[in-house]
């Protein structure tokens, strides 16, 4: 054999030995994935899943031999990386492992009461995931520090409960419980001072009755509509952003013989499923709402008494007053030190869009997934808002086990407008101010003066709308 022959076959020979060295592309999702900023590790083997919460000392399955397809969309998969949606906004994206941790394998579901391990698993579970110590003014070295003395005197779960409470408090985030036994809680006694107290039922019914000619209302109030009295102009209140599946045709029923029913239905249905249908049930509604007000030139919004529900609600009913495409927010995940990818999400405007004017009302009780509608009118300058800054609290609820069996939430997920600010505690800012009280009963009792009915934020937009328009 020559040299270049004899140069050709050792190549060929390094390829080969290097080939056989280089680990192949694993073309199979089974396995096991690790989530990026939540904590949470997910194990697939086929079509099956479980899904575990973790933290330090713990990892709980959440969901145990799932179907996969019944919980998330695979919206990626290579080699080690895998990109799952569970029905919202936000991707999940996860990286591959070895092996199950062994905490999880051989997880010990003893309760443990000692006040140290499970100060110790608080603390250091916000110190990864809760994303905004700096906006809420929270030294949580110091925090630790502080109470770490505390917790030598702690004789009992009701001490230890106080202390956490006491901790929890101070961040004054909607969107951080703790969830414990009844036995633990202090029972709130309304005073006599508040008998008189307004409900959200009481002040929206007689918005609807005091200012529109007649209204409709679709799954048991979750959303009613008219046109107001004297005015060419459409009244919308939504309450909530979930519950919107068209499930019950018979709109007749009690409270809670909808509740029932509802519920009955929902049963059936896969978590994906259950999200689907909430999307088709916005649909169902706001097809039937801008037949009815297709011939006004403007329409009220009123997000005042929503305290929030699922992002992807919210957002498609905002699809329906919209005009064209925009990037409206972006959203990352708290993740150790740093923070998971930033997402953009786009909104597409419905096929079926309302064509006149659009003004949302809001106040300091508009919250979560409603302020998210809120934050998605910011790109469009036309719709113009009216009322209080919103509630300041935007993530998903992310929800973590203690060793003593209690369990609590926080907030991980940080929303940004397409120039990357955040509205974490001030919320989202009106274009045209009314200061409601940020207490719930005294904005629900500032409705009413004396035996006088009154809404000042709809009189506001009546006058600013024919001082603009006529």
């Amino acid at each position: 054999m020559n040299i270049k022959a004899q140069l050709k076959s050792s190549i060929f020979l390094i390829l080969i030995l290097a080939s056989c060295q280089r680990p192949m592309p694993n073309k199979s999702i089974s396995g096991v994935w690790i989530q990026e900023g939540y904590g949470r590790i997910i194990t697939i083997k086929d079509s099956t899943y479980t899904y575990f919460n973790t933290t330090e000392n713990s990892c709980l399955p959440l969901i145990s031999n799932g179907k996969l397809t019944d919980r998330f969309r695979i919206v990626d998969f290579k080699n080690d990386k895998l990109i799952l949606n569970p029905g919202g906004i936000v991707d999940y994206g996860f990286t591959r492992s070895d092996k199950l941790p062994e905490y999880c394998v051989n997880h010990n579901i003893k309760k443990d009461h000692s006040p140290e391990l499970n100060f110790n698993i608080l603390w250091n579970t916000f110190d990864k995931h809760y994303a905004f110590f700096e906006q809420r003014n929270i030294d949580w070295n110091s925090v630790k520090i502080e109470y770490q003395e505390n917790l030598k005197n702690i004789q009992s779960d009701k001490e230890l409960y106080n202390l956490f409470a006491d901790i929890l408090k101070s961040f004054n985030d909607g969107h951080i419980r703790l969830d414990v036994p009844d036995s633990l809680r202090v029972k709130n006694v309304i005073s006599k001072k508040n008998e008189n107290r307004k409900t959200k039922k009481e002040v929206i019914n007689d918005i609807v009755t005091t200012y529109l000619n007649g209204f409709k209302s679709y799954n048991n109030d979750l959303i009613q509509w008219g046109i107001l009295k004297k005015e060419n102009i459409g009244y919308i209140v939504i309450t909530d952003m979930n519950n919107f599946s068209n499930y019950i045709p018979n709109q007749d029923l009690t409270a809670q013989e909808f509740k029932q029913e509802y519920e009955k239905v929902l049963e059936t249905k896969s978590g994906i499923t259950q999200l689907d249908d909430e999307l088709k049930g916005v649909d169902f509604a706001m097809n039937k709402i801008l037949s009815d007000l297709a011939e006004t030139n403007s329409i009220i919004v009123d997000l005042r008494f929503n305290g929030g529900g699922y992002e992807t609600v919210a957002l498609k009913l905002l699809s329906h007053f919209i005009k064209e495409q925009k990037h409206i927010l972006s959203i990352k995940a708290k993740n150790g030190n740093n923070y998971t990818n930033e997402q953009e999400y786009i909104l597409n405007p419905a096929k079926n869009v309302y064509q006149g004017k659009v003004t949302v009302l809001t106040s300091h009780n508009t919250a979560s997934a409603a302020e998210i509608f809120a934050l998605g009118t910011m790109a469009y300058p036309e719709i113009k808002r009216f009322g209080s800054s919103t509630n300041g609290i935007f993530s998903e609820i992310l929800w973590k086990n203690l060793p003593n069996g209690w369990e609590f939430s926080l907030s991980n997920e940080v929303y940004s407008d397409p120039k990357g600010n955040i509205y974490e505690i001030t919320g989202v800012p009106p274009n045209y101010e009314t200061d409601y009280p940020k207490d719930r009963t005294s904005f629900y009792n500032s409705f009413y003066k004396g035996n006088e009915f009154k809404d000042i934020g709809i009189d506001k937009i009546i006058t600013w709308h024919n001082t603009v328009y006529k």
